[in-house]
């Protein structure tokens, strides 16, 4: 039996094993949303995305991602288990997502945020008026999103096991702090910390709205 590359090890270990993928979720998004293309901000090693979009962008600053996105094993993987028959298009940078990407403006359909830190604002300017926002409340970027009006809430999604559900009804429900009003932007983003809630949903959905620059509460 054949071994599997230190690369892959490395995807079992940090999604496989830890029932961390997300595919299922991935194909109920393009489903519901009509969504081809990813965007993924502090992505690490998680590969899953582009099972599911044909086009993929990949952002993590981790020493370990050039090698692992460009390593062929990786993409015969990708090309043995994708959903689609195109042939998968993958970039990846290996860079703070901070910094200015060679990627064009309004580009993706979906972007993805997962325990990275702010990247519903510092990559906003890749994501489509109209494209879709997938975030937890790591660091306080869902709180962020809430926040912003260049963002809606429209859904949130919960997990049992390997099935996830996608839930647009009682949103209302959500965001509301359980204790105190709820932090302003300004805050949120000194403490990077995530907003204590009532409620509270695996991730949140939110669509783009707007292209309004001045979005960001400075309060």
């Amino acid at each position: 039996m054949r071994t599997m590359n230190k690369n892959l090890q490395l995807y079992n270990k940090f999604f496989v094993e830890k029932n961390a993928e997300r595919v299922d979720l991935f194909r109920k998004m393009k489903a519901k949303y009509n969504l081809e293309s990813a965007i993924y901000p502090g992505s690490f090693v998680h590969i899953a995305p582009s099972l599911v979009f044909r086009q993929t962008a990949y952002i993590d600053s981790d020493r370990r991602v050039s090698s692992f996105f460009n390593d062929p094993e990786v993409v015969n993987f990708v090309e043995s288990k994708k959903d689609y028959q195109e042939k998968s298009v993958i970039q990846a940078f290996q860079q703070d997502y901070s910094k200015k990407l060679p990627i064009d403006v309004g580009m993706f359909d979906l972007m993805i945020s997962q325990y990275a830190g702010f990247v519903s604002q510092e990559c906003k300017q890749y994501l489509k008026v109209g494209g879709i926002l997938l975030a937890n409340n790591s660091h306080g970027d869902s709180g962020l999103a809430f926040l912003d009006s260049e963002y809606e809430l429209i859904a949130v999604t919960d997990q049992s096991d390997d099935n996830w559900t996608i839930k647009e009804a009682g949103l209302g429900e959500y965001f509301v702090p359980s204790k105190g009003q709820h932090p302003s932007a300004s805050s949120i983003l000194k403490t990077m910390k995530g907003v204590g809630y009532k409620k509270t949903a695996a991730n949140y959905i939110f669509r783009k709205i707007s292209e309004d620059q001045s979005a960001l509460i400075a309060s």
